[in-house]
């Protein structure tokens, strides 16, 4: 809701929200880099489900080198498992398996540049892809629910026989970490898609509406892996769900169409975590960049394929670890921080101000008391993990340098934009500096001009608790601007197909009286060039008006001829199809 609102109020990214409180502006850069952290450690799970999919369709199931046979009573039988086959393989070292490492090297290479091409076009991109992707995994998780999962064993996964699990800090720690990853609060996604895919929607039922998504498909994914994982022990490690697909496979003697299609579930699944992932990272690069950003964008796929390969080549140790002690901190870290930084800092009260202005209704008193609970339940939640980790790794002699190095890099992060944000404050003082770095920036708002007016009136009334300066219900952010681009565009069939663009209209919204084509162009000149005037044939009754208009000679962008100390240099491409923007 948080995420929602503020995106779409200011239709920024996740670094350009913070605006509100520039000394947090390092919350949103290390958002950007959590979620493309999560998409390179990401990618090998991708692409270990694309390599067994190929391996599975090309040859026999079980795969030739995951068979031992040996001799039983019963008969022959494959003493190998799961677990084993994928360390034997894919997994298997560099010096012992450097084949298998190729492999998944191109693999991964293919995946991070065919992933981005399904976000050319961003957020319009980003939701054809989704509208495509989306019901291919419904409906290949409905075909295996049907034809291979065992009702029988749900009794036994919702039987709970040992409740002291429920007071182990581990549990509440990744139940913690699973929400805001699956909901995708830890990469600013929300942030950016509140401005572009939900711009016109009601932040309130949307926040509902990904909430009960997120609650409903956690909880039939976790039945579905367990119905059809079928009896035994169950795999605890990173890759566990593709363990299950492989060993639940051999154990019940599938045709191996069955685990194509378990690992086609987790391969589309991916490539959709991917591109949620890849968004705000890419909506950022835009910003930045512009129109060059896919060149940018390309640089990070290759960075990335690096970064995965280097992952992949030590087995699975180092995304394990990124997995379970690397991004947990960084994902509770930014969330309480961004959590603090609007509703204690920035201030609830503008809070319930701005939500009041895009969805023309007063908040929830419910969002409010979520929004006070949530640092509590996130530092308290993981505080008690931090220290069982703590305890452990002193009673076994363990070292957690991985956890000193992400909270330091959190902390100099933090500083080194902290410092930037208070030295472009433009104060007189280093103090001043640092106060005005913890109010929000001029640039904080709403970007269309009728929709910042209203919203500044509204900031002022609100206030001064004046109630004759408040703003009605209807005059939400989304109907502001629909009105004004209604309005431009009526303005621009108006006044443009005219035979004297020049002439007094007797609509016009100026006051000014042009000179005619025949005294006031002297030579023909350039389409888009406002017109020159001649001092020797002014009229009388031009005399005192002020000359502050100059010409582009030939061309765009060419020398210019001005007659006074202040003038308007037009750069315009094209009249007909963009507005007029102006530099003083």
């Amino acid at each position: 809701m948080l995420q929602l609102s503020m995106g779409q109020l200011s239709q920024q990214d996740a670094v350009g929200v913070w605006r509100a409180v520039p000394i947090f502006r390092g919350v949103g850069h290390i958002k950007v880099l959590t979620s493309y952290l999560c998409c390179t450690y990401n990618m090998v799970y991708v692409a270990l489900s694309a390599a067994y999919m190929i391996w599975i369709g090309k040859g026999t199931f079980p795969l030739k080198d995951c068979t031992k046979i040996h001799m039983t009573p019963n008969g022959y039988e494959n003493k190998m498992n799961a677990s084993e086959c994928f360390n034997s393989t894919f997994l298997a070292p560099f010096t012992e398996q450097p084949q298998y490492l190729g492999v998944m090297a191109i693999l991964i290479f293919i995946l991070w540049f065919f992933v981005p091409l399904m976000l050319l076009n961003l957020h319009k991109s980003l939701k054809a892809s989704l509208m495509i992707l989306a019901p291919i995994l419904v409906a290949i998780a409905i075909v295996l629910c049907v034809f291979i999962s065992n009702g029988t064993v749900m009794t036994s996964v919702l039987k709970i026989d040992d409740w002291s699990m429920l007071a182990r800090p581990y549990i509440w720690q990744s139940g913690l970490v699973q929400a805001l990853l699956s909901s995708c609060v830890m990469s600013g996604y929300v942030i950016s898609a509140g401005g572009t895919i939900y711009k016109q929607s009601d932040v309130r039922w949307i926040s509902v509406l990904i909430i009960l998504t997120n609650l409903l498909s956690g909880w039939l994914c976790v039945f579905m892996w367990e119905s059809i994982a079928g009896e035994g022990n169950k795999d605890k490690s990173f890759i566990a769900i593709l363990v299950l697909i492989y060993q639940s496979s051999v154990s019940e003697h599938r045709t191996k169409e069955w685990p194509l299609l378990a690992f086609g579930v987790v391969l589309v699944s991916g490539i959709i975590t991917s591109l949620v992932l890849l968004y705000p990272v890419y909506d950022k690069l835009h910003r930045l960049a512009g129109e060059q950003w896919r060149l940018f964008a390309a640089a990070a796929s290759a960075l990335g394929t690096a970064l995965t390969v280097a992952v992949l080549s030590r087995g699975i140790s180092i995304a394990q670890m990124l997995d379970e002690m690397v991004v947990p901190v960084l994902v509770v870290a930014t969330t309480a921080f961004e959590v603090v930084g609007f509703v204690f800092i920035y201030g609830y009260f503008y809070l319930k101000s701005d939500i009041k202005f895009i969805t023309g209704s007063n908040l929830s008193r419910f969002w409010i008391v979520m929004w006070w609970l949530t640092p509590v339940l996130l530092v308290g939640v993981t505080g008690w993990w931090l220290r069982a980790i703590i305890r452990i790794a002193w009673s076994q002699g363990q070292s957690l340098w991985h956890l000193v190095g992400v909270f330091i890099a959190i902390l100099v992060l933090l500083i080194i934009f902290a410092a930037i944000a208070v030295a472009k404050e433009e104060q007189y003082n280093l103090l001043a500096k640092l106060a005005a770095a913890f109010h929000p920036s001029r640039l904080w708002g709403p970007e269309e001009p009728l929709a910042r007016y209203t919203w500044m009136s509204q900031r002022f009334a609100n206030e001064n608790l004046t109630a004759e300066q408040d703003v009605t219900a209807e005059s939400n952010y989304a109907n502001l601007h629909n009105d004004y681009l209604t309005k431009n565009e009526i303005k621009y069939n108006e006044n443009w197909f005219k035979e004297d663009i020049y002439q007094k209209h007797p609509k016009s919204d100026y006051a000014i009286e042009y000179i005619s084509k025949k005294d006031a162009i002297k030579d023909a000149s350039p389409i888009y060039s406002v017109p020159a005037i001649d001092r020797s044939k002014r009229e009388k009754e031009d005399t005192f008006r002020s000359p502050n208009i100059c010409i582009a000679k030939g061309e765009l962008g060419g020398a210019i001829n001005c007659n006074c100390n202040r003038h308007f240099q037009l750069n315009v491409p094209d009249l007909r199809n963009n507005e007029i923007s102006t530099s003083l």
